[in-house]
């Protein structure tokens, strides 16, 4: 279930995609989701570079996906900057940018607390 079935009050149930599994490990943390419009962005790293990428959950099976398994549609990292900086918790806002400068790990992240 991955499109309009999954629960997006629930992160665990969005941080189940994991696919590609050659490409992606993650995805670590939401930062943030919309239950209205149904898409959430998530950090994780591409390649082995930590990114953050977004994806939408409506229909039989979201968006996007490649060989109908569920993926992440990995932000550029200038759209990346400029989305953080427009995220109003502040804690949350300098833990993103630390990870993705690479200066904190996914663990660090995941531990901190941002309510």
């Amino acid at each position: 279930m991955n499109g309009n079935e999954l629960d997006l009050a629930n992160d665990s149930e969005i941080l189940k995609i994991r696919s590609p599994r050659s490409r992606l490990c993650g995805p670590f943390l939401v930062i943030t989701k919309n239950l209205d419009e149904r898409w959430a962005i998530v950090a994780m790293s591409w390649d082995g570079k930590p990114c953050l990428g977004i994806r939408w959950f409506w229909g039989k099976s979201g968006t996007p996906i490649s060989r109908n398994f569920p993926t992440w549609l990995v932000l550029p990292h200038e759209v990346s900057y400029a989305y953080i900086k427009s995220l109003s918790n502040e804690m949350l806002k300098a833990s993103v940018l630390e990870f993705i400068n690479k200066e904190i790990d996914e663990n660090e992240l995941c531990k901190r607390k941002y309510n």
